[in-house]
């Protein structure tokens, strides 16, 4: 399914705040919720994340090519040296279910661990749960919590550009990603999601899933706190490109450097390249939530963050003809390493002096 939400029976693991979620599933509260209320909404409590010794049946037997010889009647299980599986009881059947195998070091981080934490910012901040909810079968997790400050910009047009900040926390019961804190600025006008890695400032946060629980959590909340700088180095970032003009010149080079033109190995790639470069051109020119800004750094970069989560292809043919591409654009600019470096890049080029 595109949205890729844990359901069971037809019930979502999600929660929204709102009334207009894309793929309208899970609880639509419509209002801001609590931390403890988002995890109940969300059916995200009682998992009872664990791990249990990976066993394997060897009731039948192979000779030393391979062969079958014959098969017990009954099963013979041993255990599979340091190796563990992760089980979750269900929200709704009440039944285990296995996420993944990972070894004896790894520790779950249940979802509510995070509540202190996220209890924590909200009472400190005046931030609330936007959604909350978990994909892939309950392998991942997410809570977005939209913070109480905003960043505006006053465009050459007059027109008054509006940013807001979300902390986003994602976590994995599959043993394969760390507890992940990060802000992401979000463009109000356009719901536009980025993320920017800013030398200046922590963005974000990685806890690995071993050692001591609580330790953890507690480094989480420390480094967390040095995040909020983060939202005055963008402020003065964004008001800084904003007020640097631009000809359509160096935008067009800037952007051959952002998607690697001349780093290109074959012709073809480059020209590909470029043919992506002059797609952003074209919206810095004539996407409306964009071309506000153009003449500026600001309005460059935007193009490209508009691009990256609006315009960009999300599949093939086959996909397109499902008509789920926006569920999948929603992922990708969330979850997509690639998307985000790219974005990364996209600053440091097009925010140079």
């Amino acid at each position: 399914m595109g949205h890729n939400l844990d359901i069971t029976d037809g019930k979502a693991n999600f929660a929204d705040s709102r009334t207009d979620a894309w793929h309208q599933l899970g609880q639509q509260v419509g209002h801001a919720m609590t931390v403890s209320e988002a995890l109940e909404a969300a059916h995200m409590t009682g998992w009872n994340v664990r791990t249990v010794p990976h066993r394997a049946d060897v009731a039948t037997r192979h000779d030393a090519d391979g062969q079958l010889l014959d098969v017990q009647p009954d099963p013979v299980m041993v255990d599979v040296p340091n190796e563990f599986v992760i089980l979750r009881t269900n929200p709704h059947t009440k039944a285990p279910q296995a996420l993944g195998t990972v070894g004896r070091w790894w520790k779950p981080f249940q979802n509510e661990a995070t509540t202190p934490l996220l209890a924590d910012i909200t009472e400190s901040s005046g931030a609330h749960i936007e959604t909350i909810g978990a994909l892939d079968e309950g392998r991942k997790t997410f809570a977005t919590m939209l913070l109480p400050d905003h960043m505006e910009l006053t465009a050459p047009n007059g027109f008054r550009d509006v940013t807001q900040l979300y902390l986003a926390i994602f976590n994995n019961h599959d043993g394969k990603g760390a507890l992940r804190a990060l802000i992401s600025p979000t463009r109000v006008v356009c719901a536009n999601t980025q993320r920017i890695a800013e030398a200046n400032a922590v963005s974000e946060v990685k806890i690995r899933h071993t050692g001591d629980m609580d330790i953890k959590m507690t480094e989480v909340r420390r480094l967390l706190g040095l995040t909020f700088k983060y939202q005055e180095t963008f402020a003065t970032e964004m008001e800084a490109m904003s007020r640097r003009e631009r000809d359509d010149v160096w935008v067009r080079q800037a952007l051959n450097e952002v998607f690697g033109a001349d780093d290109a190995d074959t012709d073809k790639q480059r020209a590909n390249r470029l043919h992506t470069a002059g797609l952003v051109m074209e919206v810095y020119r004539k996407d409306d939530t964009v071309n506000m800004w153009q003449g500026t750094q600001f309005g460059a970069y935007n193009a490209v963050t508009r691009y990256l989560d609006h315009y960009m292809p999300v599949g093939g043919a086959t996909t397109r003809r499902k008509g789920n591409d926006a569920d999948k654009r929603a992922q990708r600019t969330l979850l997509s390493s690639s998307v985000n470096e790219l974005k990364a890049r996209a600053f440091t080029v097009l925010s140079a002096v």
